[in-house]
């Protein structure tokens, strides 16, 4: 079998350093380490939903203007303070072109103080802007979080910006962050390559003998270098203290409002926000959000449940891909028979493992349109040739970075919530897990207990409300297995001023996919107003 290629590293089975600046905090708490997100299950308590014309027309819009005389503050306070942000020409890392479309861009640094954080008086958040040919510089701004820390941030400006409608585009200029701990903001790396290959190279079933031993060793090894590399300010890297960085942003772009447009983990972060700043919201879209209030128990039984409805979906597609299904007449059985042989291989030396082919579908279900060339690539590891897929992965984890996005995962997911997997607990988590979702539950369950050895969270998530707010639109698409539906279905029913528009899809990630759900949000950041409450579009 064809090992997964290795990730780089100045010394093997040592943590690398990327760059750090002197005043070093790490940022912002991403998804679960489950590869996906997720989150609690309840009832929902909002009406039924609106749903959209032949044409995917919309409901007549409702206001999103705040009201009141007072400006409404949250937990956040009134509203951080900023020197104005100055402008400056862009590193040859930062590209001005995006999906074959060119920008103006520039970049700037913003310094962040956190007075009450335990010792971290300030450091600098890197940002860039991306502009449309035309768009003058006084433009509005509109803020992208796009899915985990790390992947999508201030060197993929041009990238989101040409991923808008061109409505937007004409509209806004786009800002990406490097979040604290990500990219050239403050960045470090704690994972080592040994870590790392461990990482991916999880078994499918890690709940007893050596996929057990495997997780008990290699959370108490992360833990350890992590704490080693970054000291004392390891706990204070939460999505709390990010959304209170994002104000500091909001300050230095010298507006008293934030158009933000997130989607998964940042989806989540823009709601933290908007619930610790709820007199700062101006237009807030939240894609996919998970719901902070989950544990990472609840969150892997969700996720998986959701993949698994997304794999029957996968199976029930392939007859009818392009020159048939390569996985012959019981797609899935021939998927859960390739994970079970890899691990019974124990490839952990290197080589793809049926974790390892979990750890991809978690997010290659998530696009349908990639399902054909997926079921070819699966049947090729089929046959014993698993080049093809071990490449994917590799691509998957961020390629020759992927040990850097590792540790800005790990680091978010752990300090974000205050449950530990060990244990009693842990028994409990793999039993619900597995009842929920057999094939995935338990690999989801073994990616959560990774925190098991990290210290205890400076501050954890709990129910976001923004009371007080705009309205907050919250898209979600009904089968999407990596920012499962009842999530968002939580995340609605908790803010008070949430909007939502749900997308019959299986899609991750409803704009601007769907040219319903791209007329509801561009109406709501171009004209300041939301959707009718609860619109369903159709597929």
């Amino acid at each position: 079998m064809a090992p997964i290629p290795a990730v780089p590293s100045p010394r093997a089975g040592t943590p690398r350093r990327r760059r750090v600046r002197p005043l070093a905090a790490f940022a912002l708490a991403a998804a679960l380490l489950t590869g996906a997100v997720a989150c609690s299950i309840g009832p929902s308590t909002r009406p039924e939903l609106a749903t959209s014309g032949p044409g995917g027309e919309l409901p007549p819009p409702t206001s999103a203007a705040t009201t009141g005389s007072s400006v409404p503050v949250g937990p956040g306070g009134s509203g951080r303070e900023s020197a104005p942000v100055q402008w400056t020409t862009c590193d040859p890392e930062v590209p001005a072109d995006g999906a074959g479309a060119a920008f103006a861009v520039d970049c700037a640094s913003v310094q962040v103080a956190r007075d009450d954080s335990g010792g971290f008086d300030s450091f600098f958040l890197e940002i860039a802007r991306a502009r449309a040919p035309g768009l003058p510089d006084d433009a509005p701004t509109l803020v992208v979080l796009r899915d985990d820390p790390g992947r999508l941030g201030r060197s993929a400006v041009a990238q989101e910006a040409a991923a808008l409608s061109p409505d937007l585009q004409a509209g806004y200029a786009v800002v990406t962050v490097d979040l604290v701990g990500t990219g050239a903001s403050s960045a470090t790396d704690c994972v080592s390559e040994t870590n790392q290959a461990g990482f991916v190279g999880l078994p499918a079933d890690p709940s007893t003998g050596a996929g057990a031993a495997a997780v008990t060793a290699l959370s108490r090894s992360l833990a350890f270098d992590c704490t080693d590399l970054v000291g004392p300010g390891l706990t204070q890297a939460n999505t709390t203290f990010a959304a209170d960085d994002l104000d500091t942003v909001r300050a230095a772009l010298g507006t008293p409002t934030l158009a933000l447009l997130g989607r998964g983990y940042g989806a989540t972060l823009a709601a933290v926000y908007a619930d610790r700043y709820p007199g700062r919201v101006g237009s807030v879209v939240l894609d996919g959000p998970w719901d902070p209030a989950a544990t990472p128990g609840q969150r892997a039984a969700t996720t998986g449940a959701a993949l698994e409805r997304s794999l029957d979906a996968f199976a029930a597609a392939c007859p009818g891909f392009p020159g048939g299904c390569a996985l012959g007449d019981d797609p899935r059985a021939a998927v859960q028979g390739l994970v079970q042989s890899l691990d019974a291989a124990d490839g952990r030396g290197g080589q793809l493992t049926g974790g390892g082919v979990l750890l991809l579908l978690s997010t290659e279900l998530g696009d349908p349109d990639g399902w054909p060339a997926l079921a070819d690539d699966l049947a090729g590891a089929q046959i014993g040739d698993p080049s093809a897929l071990t490449a994917r992965l590799y691509l998957q984890q961020g390629g020759s970075d992927s040990a850097e996005l590792t540790s800005d995962l790990l680091l978010y997911a752990c300090n974000d919530s205050a449950e530990r997997l060990t244990g009693d607990t842990l028994a409990a988590a793999f039993t619900q897990a597995r009842a929920a979702a057999p094939l995935f539950g338990p690999y989801l369950v073994g990616r959560a207990a990774l925190c098991s050895s990290w210290p205890a969270p400076e501050v954890a998530l709990g129910t976001v409300r923004a009371t007080g707010a705009a309205p907050i639109v919250v898209l979600g698409a009904v089968g999407d297995p990596v920012s499962p539906y009842v999530g968002v279905q939580a995340v609605t029913g908790q803010l008070a001023p949430g909007t939502a528009v749900s997308w019959q899809s299986g899609r991750h990630g409803s704009y601007p996919a769907s040219a319903c759900v791209t007329a509801a949000v561009d109406g709501y950041l171009l004209t300041a107003r939301a959707p009718a409450r609860d619109t369903l579009c159709p597929p």
